[in-house]
């Protein structure tokens, strides 16, 4: 089977890395856009701090992942995966008391001492997404199945003369711009992110788990952490914002607060895919013969990508059906 694979952002990588297992015949483009997947923090947790609840299929998801960046880390010869405790800041005592209650059935809330100031999560870490993408697209061009180039119209040509069995189209939010594809209901939600190093005198933040405080600081090692993330509708530029990294910053302040300052090595702009229910788009394209989507990953894609591409690789395969869950159907706007 010939498999055309569109956009080489993390659902793209993901889902090539599949195919390829079944012994598929795997090319992949990309146009050279700016990827949300390249300037994530990467991070995965099994829980919502919100209502202190588990996150969709927690336990499902991270197996899928834990096993699937481990294969990838072995065929490429590196380290993507690091595993790391969250510890949760307590906003107030009253959160304090439902994270104690909680703990005691869950598998991954570490209970926590009376008057504690924060709660441990187990079954956390982070994925070098730069570095992941970047090394599977050297591979990728090493074995000859990459292009840099956007979809063209004879990428899309159906019936006997196709050239491809299956085209499937991860272009992440750049998939709202194909007027084809205008139906589907995904959408754009803008997070910064800042990469940071501490100054020589001041406390160091622990370097082995990640905090959250409210924000994300995660542990990248050479005294560099990555803070995050802000979260925005309604807004498609990738300017950094300055009060944006204000913001960011003065928040790391009030949670470290013990001298020194933050230097900002760097500041990026990424456009999230998500959906209405915050699930996946994955299966068919209505309509379209041998025309398939793996989009919306969301701010949970590292956690959930994993399990969803193999999950669209056994539908082109005809070994699976649509899931309720995550049919594109479900997102398809028929009225437009």
């Amino acid at each position: 089977m010939r498999v055309l694979v569109v956009g080489q952002g993390l659902a793209g990588t993901l889902v090539s890395h599949f195919a390829l297992q079944r012994g598929w015949d795997v090319h992949v483009i990309d146009a050279g856009f700016p990827s949300a997947s390249a300037v994530a923090a990467g991070m995965f947790n099994p829980m919502s701090f919100r209502r202190i609840v588990e996150v969709w299929e927690a336990e499902k998801h991270r197996s899928w992942m834990l096993r699937t960046y481990r294969d990838i880390g072995l065929i490429l010869g590196q380290e993507f995966l690091h595993e790391l405790p969250i510890h949760k800041r307590f906003p107030n005592e009253e959160y304090a008391a439902l994270w104690s209650q909680k703990a005691d059935a869950s598998q991954w809330l570490e209970a926590s001492h009376q008057g504690a100031t924060e709660g441990i999560v187990q079954g956390g870490g982070w994925v070098n997404l730069p570095l992941l993408l970047q090394s599977w697209r050297d591979w990728l061009v090493q074995q000859g199945r990459f292009e840099l180039r956007p979809m063209g119209n004879a990428d899309r040509v159906p019936g006997p003369s196709r050239y491809w069995n299956a085209v499937i189209d991860c272009r992440g939010i750049g998939i709202c711009q194909d007027p084809e594809l205008h139906a589907l209901d995904i959408r754009a939600n803008r997070g910064e992110l800042l990469t940071l190093a501490r100054s020589p005198e001041a406390t160091h933040p622990e370097k082995d788990l990640i905090l959250n405080f409210g924000k994300w600081l995660i542990p990248l090692g050479e005294n560099r952490w990555r803070l995050g993330a802000s979260y925005e509708w309604n807004r498609n530029d990738l300017e950094p914002t300055p009060s944006t990294r204000d913001f960011l910053l003065q928040k790391a302040k009030e949670a470290l607060p013990n001298g020194g300052q933050w230097e900002v090595l760097d500041h990026k702009v990424g456009i999230r895919p998500v959906s209405r229910d915050r699930r996946p788009a994955i299966g068919p394209v209505p309509g379209k013969e041998h025309w398939y989507i793996l989009n919306g990953l969301g701010t949970r894609g590292v956690l959930i990508g994993p399990r969803w591409a193999h999950h669209l690789c056994d539908i082109i395969a005809g070994d699976s059906v649509q899931n309720p869950e995550t049919s594109v159907n479900r997102l398809w706007q028929s009225s437009i």
